[in-house]
């Protein structure tokens, strides 16, 4: 005897809710499209006549200061945007990947010069490695992405005086890079949520380091649409490593 008397009609309202949830999950995908490329352009001007202001010349070192704040947090949420189009576009099946030959040590070393800047103000220092190997298929600008946030964060959660190492081998299939600090660490228990979207481990919400919890759901959804895998081991309190590793070619 069976133990679903309707299931011709349970298996259709089923269908029907899975429809439903396919349809608001592509009006959301949508919606988040839409409102991402809205923001773009009111943000690039903010910038850009921020920085017109600057080359005026004739501004006191106050007002100067009052651009250093616009301009810091127009472009804080110019990257939130830039993360949620790229997350949207991956959930709708889009793939936003620009391939060509990619020097794994030559776009680590770029990434490390591009945060040395950031870096210095913390009070921190960067130092980076990278061994010989075969150049990739992937996407300059996204591999740059993915390193430039995982810098940033190792950077954010470190203390004055401390070194953040990048270093990139090859061991004869894959490429690895890791990205590791001897900061604050992770709490065990919440390593295994660090990927998802919008969640913070619970010691960078108290030390008050700023932050929207996007930043390594991007990383690990760029490693992965190059084939790859991002790992993270972490001590709380003693540091944290994050490891990317790419596939090399065939």
């Amino acid at each position: 005897m069976s133990n679903y008397p309707d299931g011709p009609a349970a298996v259709a309202e089923l269908a029907e809710q899975v429809e439903r949830l396919r349809r608001l999950n592509e009006a959301k995908n949508e919606f988040v499209g839409t409102l991402s490329h809205e923001l773009r352009t009111p943000l690039t001007s903010i910038i850009s006549f921020s920085e017109l202001l600057r080359g005026e010349g004739g501004m006191s070192k106050e007002a100067l200061a009052f651009l250093d704040v616009i301009d810091r947090n127009a472009c804080r949420l110019l990257r939130l945007v830039g993360d949620l189009l790229l997350l949207s576009q991956i959930e709708s099946g889009v793939i936003p990947l620009d391939l060509g030959p990619v020097s794994v040590p030559e776009v680590t070393a770029e990434a490390v010069r591009n945060a040395i800047p950031a870096a210095a103000g913390y009070g921190i220092t960067l130092e980076t490695s990278a061994g010989a190997g075969p150049v990739i298929q992937a996407d300059h600008l996204r591999l740059l992405q993915v390193l430039d946030n995982l810098i940033a964060n190792a950077v954010k959660f470190s203390h004055p005086g401390d070194t953040v190492r990048v270093e990139a081998a090859w061991d004869g299939r894959t490429w690895r890079i890791d990205v590791a600090d001897p900061g604050i660490g992770i709490p065990s228990g919440e390593i295994g949520r660090l990927f998802d979207r919008f969640v913070r481990a619970t010691n960078a919400r108290t030390s008050g380091r700023p932050g929207s919890g996007l930043g390594l759901s991007v990383v690990k959804a760029i490693a992965e649409l190059h084939g790859g895998r991002v790992t993270v081991d972490s001590v709380l309190d003693q540091g944290t490593r994050f490891s990317v590793y790419l596939p090399g070619a065939g």
